[in-house]
């Protein structure tokens, strides 16, 4: 199989903050972002497996600064990490406001989606082809936060299997 270079993959998306996106407090609701990054996430994987490719897990999500109505929202999506058939995608979430071009760093969200083939089986990833320094910390990174990932996937599955036996 094929390897990969994080840009192939790479997916941007820009919306403007409308009034059914907001709360009561006039800034956009988590939802909708959440919503939005997951969008953006699984166009990165789509593009990186080409192939059907389900979320797995947001492992973090963390809400910086709240983006108000009529902001213009730019989220980036890139793949940091694969194992045989997993994919951890970052996606930064930056919020400008519309008349004075003042942007920001809002929100940062770590994203694995899971390859699978007609039957949902999980299926083969192209590897990722590491450049540059950064790309091998990020790497390195994202494999840190994978082990954690796996622990704590396990910690689900024992309580779900406690509590059936119940």
């Amino acid at each position: 199989m094929e390897k990969k270079y994080w840009k192939e993959s790479a997916a941007q998306l820009q919306r403007i903050v409308l009034p059914e996106d907001t709360n009561v407090y006039g800034n956009l609701y988590g939802g909708r972002l959440v919503e939005w990054i997951d969008n953006v996430a699984s166009i990165v994987a789509f593009r990186h497996a080409r192939r059907k490719a389900v979320t797995g897990s947001i492992d973090s999500l963390f809400f910086m600064s709240p983006i108000r109505m009529g902001d213009i929202v730019s989220l980036d999506g890139r793949i940091n990490f694969v194992t045989t058939s997993t994919m951890e995608i970052e996606v930064n979430v930056y919020s400008e406001e519309g008349t004075t071009g003042d942007r920001r760093f809002t929100t940062k969200a770590f994203l694995t989606y899971v390859a699978v083939d007609d039957l949902g089986h999980p299926t083969k990833v192209p590897q990722l082809i590491l450049k540059t320094e950064e790309d091998k910390r990020r790497y390195a990174e994202a494999e840190q936060r994978n082990i954690v990932r796996k622990r704590n996937l396990e910690i689900v599955k024992r309580a779900m299997r406690e509590k059936v036996s119940e």
